[in-house]
């Protein structure tokens, strides 16, 4: 899997892309033509859950610009109030686990769950956007009602 990160590049309205296996710029995406170092546009990155899009907020055009981050390539402009700023954080609902909440073994299948299908619990956390095993573990006991 690929891990990238979006830069906002306000003072010439372009978004860098880093590679993060490289620490190397990979892309550099413009954002619109109406940006510019008189005009600075991007202001705040946030990613879909999915990672599928991201969007940047344009302080100055006063839209967000959709990016496809397949192809790294803008798909659509958002129009939005005056001096959009995002900050890249977007609200999920709480995380779902195999076992069933409120039973006793609800914390084991969801361990089990998780080992069987990425291998370990590391591996689970990262892929889950976990800082860490007990962060994940913290959320099952949550999910589980304890």
């Amino acid at each position: 899997m690929t891990r990238k990160v979006y830069v906002a590049n306000n003072a010439d309205g372009t978004v860098s892309v880093i590679d993060t296996a490289t620490d190397k710029v990979s892309a550099t995406i413009p954002v619109s033509a109406e940006c510019s170092a008189l005009a600075g546009c991007p202001f705040g990155v946030g990613v879909s859950p999915d990672g599928k899009k991201v969007y940047l907020a344009n302080v100055e055009t006063d839209n967000v610009t959709v990016i496809d981050t397949a192809t790294n390539t803008v798909i659509g402009f958002i129009p939005v109030g005056v001096a959009p700023v995002a900050f890249g954080v977007f609200i999920q609902p709480p995380p779902r686990f195999a076992g069933t909440p409120g039973q006793a073994n609800c914390y084991g299948q969801s361990v089990a769950a998780l080992v069987q299908q990425f291998r370990g619990l590391n591996s689970a956390a990262v892929a889950l956007g976990f800082s860490s095993v007990s962060a994940l573990q913290n959320a099952i006991i949550a999910f589980c009602g304890g």
